[in-house]
């Protein structure tokens, strides 16, 4: 369930580029390539990557310092863009992947070029949206699992 929330929420698993030069589609930016930074050599896996902020898995188990890492980060964010509860939509899967969708076609391919590293413009402007992306993401996460677990759902009774 936390993984397919959080693919909804990628805005390359809700289009794929179709034109001339990928007529069967861009595979969710997986086709649209570019010089490899830390391993991110593609579109989509510059988004994955937070536009190249995030690059490495973390080694696992995350030590105290990983720990104390992501806690800061995500409290940061979370105050930085917080999630409205009108724009949580409980369980209206199709409204989260028509905002991803709107996210790729505003955001993910104006302003980019196959097979070159996209300009700091672009990077600037992507950053904060992939990051309240996130940030949406874990308050329907949050709201998912509150729904499924309550103590009123049919799940316990």
């Amino acid at each position: 369930m936390i993984h397919y929330v959080g693919d909804i929420h990628q805005p390359l698993h809700a289009e794929a580029e179709v034109n001339s030069t990928y007529p069967s589609g861009d595979q969710g930016g997986n086709k649209e390539t570019v010089p490899s930074t830390n391993g991110v050599s593609n579109l989509h896996s510059i988004w994955d990557s937070i536009i190249y902020q995030y690059t490495k898995d973390p080694t696992m188990p995350l030590s105290n310092t990983d720990w104390t890492w992501y806690t800061t980060t995500s409290a940061a964010w979370s105050a930085q863009y917080p999630a409205a509860a009108n724009n949580i939509f409980p369980e209206d899967y199709m409204t989260w992947a028509n905002q991803s969708y709107n996210m790729a076609i505003n955001y993910v391919y104006p302003g980019f070029t196959t097979g070159q590293t996209p300009s700091t413009t672009y990077d600037n402007s992507a950053i904060p949206q992939v990051e309240a992306n996130i940030m949406l993401a874990g308050a329907r996460l949050a709201n998912l699992i509150e729904t499924i677990y309550s103590p009123s759902s049919l799940f316990l009774q």
